[in-house]
């Protein structure tokens, strides 16, 4: 029931045009993760189930007061996507407000996306998660925080996308170099997913700070290869440890 609820969330944020209904769905799917990794985890469940929902929260609240800011300074007094996209082609928001209301959206849903330094959550998360959820999470609802940035803060922001663009640009070579490093040295097959998966989404956010149609072509690209990719490799790590009892590749041989 908690994954089928996880399911409807998904479907319901990737496709909602209604800002709150896009944050009412992204919560909804979060929510069930925290109980499935809580209950059905391994040996340090609550711990991953605990970090995994304070580093969520902190993101959630952060977007959420980014979204209602941006709902007031339209002044349309509606959450509707399409209407609020019509407007804004018209009459762009004043530069200084968006310069304060792209950050939040962006870090926001950056911690979703594992945005460094905000990632911690997502290894340990993933390594003590049961494999579905493992897959579900990596797979897919990591892709809304993309998704998210894409639609709310570089669409509706362009001017300043075009200002941050830098410091997203510096914070994913972070995400890929460090994350990718730290892969490196794991033992651990589902933290070496973990943390390689933390590297790739370097690759996303520096897509989006190319803040141009091949860019984030192949963002949208990337995220739906990511999603397979990651999923099967889950898939792969939870099946072989079912076998052999273990997931550190010292003790396979």
């Amino acid at each position: 029931i908690l994954l089928l609820i996880t399911i409807i969330g998904t479907y319901g944020a990737f496709l909602s045009l209604d800002i709150f209904f896009f944050y009412f769905f992204h919560e909804v799917a979060a929510i069930p993760v925290f109980l499935m990794i809580a209950i059905w985890g391994s040996e340090r469940r609550e711990y991953a189930a605990m970090k995994l929902t304070l580093y969520l929260i902190a993101g959630a609240t952060l977007a959420l007061i980014g979204l209602i800011a941006l709902y007031l300074a339209t002044g349309l007094q509606t959450f509707d996507l399409v209407l609020i996209q019509q407007y804004l082609a018209v009459h762009p928001l004043p530069i200084n407000v968006q310069n304060w209301v792209f950050p939040l959206i962006v870090v926001g849903f950056g911690v979703t996306l594992t945005l460094w330094p905000f990632y911690t959550w997502a290894p340990v998360g993933y390594a003590e998660a049961p494999t579905a959820i493992s897959m579900l999470h990596a797979g897919v609802l990591k892709k809304m925080g993309a998704y998210a940035i894409i639609r709310f803060a570089i669409q509706l922001m362009p001017e300043a996308a075009h200002t941050w663009m830098p410091v997203i640009a510096a914070l994913a070579v972070f995400n890929i170099l460090f994350c990718g490093l730290v892969a490196l040295t794991q033992r651990d097959l589902k933290y070496i997913l973990g943390y390689s998966s933390c590297s790739h989404m370097g690759y996303i956010l520096l897509g989006l700070a190319c803040f141009n149609t091949i860019g984030i072509n192949g963002v949208v690209f990337l995220m739906f290869a990511h999603g397979i990719m990651a999923a099967l490799a889950f898939a792969l790590t939870g099946f072989i440890a079912d076998q052999t009892r273990t997931r550190n590749l010292d003790e396979w041989g």
